[in-house]
């Protein structure tokens, strides 16, 4: 009973001196199911309210659907055999050239949101998905994108967002007991007025179902929530409800729904009100006002109340302990406030309460207070006056709670946030000035070994390559206090390296000071760079030596210490647990608060012109931190600073000796190297030092010029290329490289750490890596080492 589609052809002719016909039937069903599906598939696409672009891998469009039209302005017959790129804003036409190049790879570009320009010059906020189109054989021909405006859905958003934080700040400040359910009837928003309304305990609601909450819930009022949920509205007064435990509540209630921001209705709000209190009297207030006092006292809320026409004012225990005074000690009057408030705050208390006694409006202040032992602290305070009918101060009640350790420690993200983003700018300038560095003293070492001994011009170039070497110390200075400079840490005793310093910090900071190791015995070890450990004792010895001109002691120490979940909170990026901690102190002069707080910072110097760079104790942080250790300073002006480093204690016990680098040996063989480097100074710097030690050299300037290559050179021996270039990075080139060819030798070359060879610095196993700046001889080694272990 099957139909199938068939192409019939019909052929006259004779057969024995009779006309005949021979038919031919050929079963097309499979062909129309697949144009039927191409015909739907066509349909979708132009009917799609996305844009829907088709373009070769030059980026000129070669479809264009009615979404495409709509959202961009532009016809298909504008647009098609054009460049994509008149819808790119100039400050975006990189991210397409990088789309593109990852599409050449094959690689899929998944959501992303960025800007597009229409045909009447707007810019409009698209998300984008791109992927590679390839053709029979698999090979990348074309690209397929598709861009939805996101405008309308971040506005729906937005408004959703502001309709949601309406109604909670509403449940939050009415007086009436709110309940936001959603369709099914759980918990989405619950105000506090709900909970003490019906005695609540156990826990948040939200999530939670309304009907297991309150399982005794007549039928009828379940009927009353569905007809809601339908778009009804419905009033209850005076409804008794029957709870649980036998005892009677009576309730006014109202239902009605609430709309998402496309109209729909999402659920219903239950306005409430337990009118069981108002009936029984005075003792159940009474009783609900002491529930109520326990619970801000155990949350640390102080609570005040003025009655303004005898001028008296009470405070709770609380806020008397928030003022550092005892139980019974503040006398109640306006003068003893202005007395416990900081004199630069009391201008703004007085002038914020005597702007709510004649407005009658809600009211918030910070501000600080004074101890009588002389400690600061931060109160936030609230509070509400009652005015009469003519508009007079009744009596006024409000809440405090300290926030001091919350200000403290806001203070110190903020600060760990700056330090982040200059780190940041720190690590992208040094990256970009080790290329420049690579450079110059590659062509240093080229021309001194071009010059004879004799020729006076190999002093000029040897101040050049000098102050070179001395730039790139200040680059890995800089990278030390990013955190991007890629390390290989060791299992380390740092008694064993204060001891090995000892004697050169005494020749290092003269003899008028005293160098004293105080030891901890059966000190643990850590796991660290010791070029790293060893230049922050040398860094902290130097500035206590400017710290003591006419003398003093710098005492090292160390010690096993455990620090704990309070101290892990107050510094952001340590964990709880076993550190060992090493404490440089000096005698010297000490530091102001205001230093203190910038002492971190690279390039803040307290020194004079041209005795420091700043980067000291900003290598000291940024090392410390990278090494994900912490680091505290205790500094009093003419009694000395001191500073107690702790890195993370090391699980490991066996203690493996350095063994020395091996001599650089010539290559037994001529081998081809790929060298793949994105800036063309050091690229061709690198072909010139390579050449002269014999290899055979392909360049290419990215990732696509280097497939190529690979693909015409079966010969290549290694890869040396770049880990940051535009396009495909190093190490993404590299996994289709040896995929291609596993066993292919790879070599990477960079001025900073990059996620992808790195983790938090520390280079990952079986990675070769080659560190710039570099020499000629550096190269060289390195080559050697990976192509003849």
């Amino acid at each position: 009973g099957e139909t199938r589609h068939v192409l019939m052809g019909t052929v006259l002719t004779e057969l024995r001196m009779e006309p005949h016909t021979i038919t031919t039937f050929v079963d097309i069903t499979e062909r129309k199911r697949a144009e039927l599906a191409a015909s739907r598939l066509a349909a979708i696409v132009e009917s799609s309210d996305d844009a829907i672009i088709g373009k070769d891998l030059d980026g000129i469009v070669t479809s264009w659907n009615k979404g495409a039209a709509k959202i961009f302005g532009y016809t298909a017959a504008e647009m098609l055999g054009t460049s994509i790129m008149r819808l790119i804003p100039d400050d975006r036409r990189d991210e397409e050239k990088l789309i593109l190049g990852k599409i050449r790879l094959g690689a899929s570009v998944e959501h992303f949101e960025t800007h597009r320009r229409a045909k009447d010059g707007s810019l409009i906020e698209v998300s984008v998905t791109a992927s590679p189109i390839r053709n029979a054989t698999g090979q990348v021909v074309g690209v397929s994108k598709v861009a939805r405006d996101v405008a309308e859905r971040k506005h729906a958003e937005g408004i959703l967002r502001e309709r949601e934080e309406q109604l909670r700040l509403y449940a939050e400040h009415s007086p009436a007991a709110i309940a936001m359910l959603d369709r099914d009837m759980k918990y989405v928003v619950v105000s506090h007025r709900w909970m003490e309304a019906f005695r609540l305990e156990g826990g948040p609601l939200v999530g939670r179902s309304h009907y297991d909450v309150f399982p005794e819930i007549p039928r009828r009022w379940r009927d009353v929530n569905q007809r809601s949920l339908e778009g009804e509205v419905e009033r209850c007064d005076e409804e008794i409800f029957l709870r649980a435990d036998g005892s009677v509540d009576w309730l006014r209630w109202e239902t009605r729904p609430w709309h998402k921001a496309d109209g729909s209705i999402g659920g219903i709000i239950i306005f409430a009100e337990n009118i069981t209190e108002r009936k029984l009297a005075g003792a159940a207030l009474r009783a609900s006002e002491e529930r109520m006092r326990f619970a801000l006292e155990n949350a640390e809320i102080g609570i005040w109340d003025i009655d303004f026409v005898n001028g008296t004012i009470r405070w709770s225990h609380t806020l008397e302990a928030q003022y550092g005074l005892a139980h019974g000690a503040f006398a109640g009057t306006f003068d003893a406030v202005t007395e416990c408030t900081h004199p630069d705050d009391r201008a703004a208390v007085e002038e914020t309460l005597r702007n709510a006694r004649a407005s009658g409006e809600d009211f918030s202040i910070q501000s600080r207070a004074i101890w009588p032992n002389g400690e600061v602290h931060w109160l936030n305070g609230a509070g509400r006056i009652q005015l009469d009918e003519q508009g007079a101060p009744v009596r006024g009640v409000g809440i405090s709670m300290d926030i001091t350790e919350r200000r403290r420690l806001e203070a110190q993200f903020q600060q760990a946030q700056k330090m982040e983003a200059v780190g940041r700018l720190a690590g992208g300038v040094a990256h970009d000035f080790n290329n420049l560095l690579t450079v110059i003293l590659g062509y240093c070492e080229l021309l001194m070994r071009d010059f004879d001994q004799g020729d006076v011009r190999r002093s000029d170039v040897a101040e050049i390559q000098s102050a070179g070497t001395r730039a790139s110390r200040l680059t890995r200075q800089l990278l030390a206090f990013s955190r991007k400079q890629i390390i290989e840490p060791t299992l380390l005793d740092l008694n064993q390296i204060a001891t090995d310093l000892q004697a050169m910090l005494g020749r290092l900071i003269g003899e008028d000071v005293e160098v004293a190791l105080n030891l901890a015995p059966d000190l643990a070890y850590v796991m660290a760079d010791r070029g790293q450990l060893e230049q922050i004792v040398m860094n902290l010895a130097v500035n206590s030596r400017d710290a003591m001109p006419h003398g003093g002691t710098l005492t090292i120490e160390t010690a096993n210490v455990e620090l704990d979940e309070q101290y892990a909170k107050a510094h952001p990026g340590v964990e709880p647990g076993g550190y060992v901690a090493l404490i440089v102190a000096d005698t010297g002069c000490g530091m102001t608060p205001e230093v203190q707080a910038r002492i971190f910072e690279p390039f803040f110097t307290t020194k004079e012109a041209g005795r420091g760079t700043g980067l000291g104790m900003a290598t000291v942080y940024g090392i410390v931190t990278q090494n994900r250790g912490s680091i505290d300073v205790d500094s009093e002006i003419g009694r000395g600073t001191s500073f107690r480093i702790s890195f993370p204690r090391s699980d490991e016990t066996e203690h493996v000796a350095e063994t020395p680098p091996t001599a650089a040996r010539p290559s037994s063989a001529r081998h081809t190297v790929l060298l793949v480097e994105d800036e063309d100074g050091l690229r061709e710097l690198a072909r010139k030092l390579l050449e002269r030690l014999g290899y055979i050299v392909l360049v290419a300037a990215n990732a696509v010029e280097a497939l190529q290559l690979f693909e015409d050179n079966p010969s290549i021996d290694v890869v040396l290329t770049d880990v940051v270039m535009p396009g495909a990075s190093g190490p993404e080139l590299s996994r289709e490289l040896v995929e291609r060819r596993p066993g292919l030798k790879v070599i990477y070359m960079s001025g900073y750490t990059d996620e992808t060879i790195v983790h938090h610095g520390v280079l990952r196993s079986g990675i070769s890596f080659l560190n710039k700046p570099f020499t000629s001889e550096t190269l060289g080694e390195k080559i050697r080492q990976v192509l003849e272990p």
